[in-house]
């Protein structure tokens, strides 16, 4: 299990508004072992992660992956992303570097 896992169980717990206590008796887990699942001391079975999901009421790849997006999110961003890219390979050389300039120039001022 990663880090980012028992962050994000703890987080899905906090968000669901269960104690320690509550969400460890529900697991049918001690406390023990769900501090040290979300301390990344010990690692959550498939299983656990599976139930965790349940009872927190989340997906579970909000739960393991690092970069995960609803999946109506993503359809809406593969859309609109899709809709540029096809705007852009229709623009001159000339115009896709200066795309690509400006971009530049707008990300460097970002970080």
């Amino acid at each position: 299990m990663s880090v980012f896992t028992g962050k994000k169980l703890k987080e899905a717990r906090n968000a669901a508004n269960f104690t320690l206590d509550v969400a460890a008796q529900r697991m049918k887990i001690s406390r023990r072992r769900l501090i040290d699942i979300e301390a990344n001391v010990s690692q959550a079975t498939a299983d656990e992660i599976v139930e965790f999901a349940k009872l927190y009421e989340v997906d579970v790849r909000e739960l393991i992956l690092e970069s995960y997006v609803e999946e109506e999110e993503e359809r809406i961003l593969f859309n609109r992303y899709a809709s540029v890219f096809k705007v852009y390979d229709k623009l001159s050389s000339r115009n896709k570097e200066d795309v690509y300039r400006i971009l530049k120039e707008y990300v460097s001022r970002m970080s």
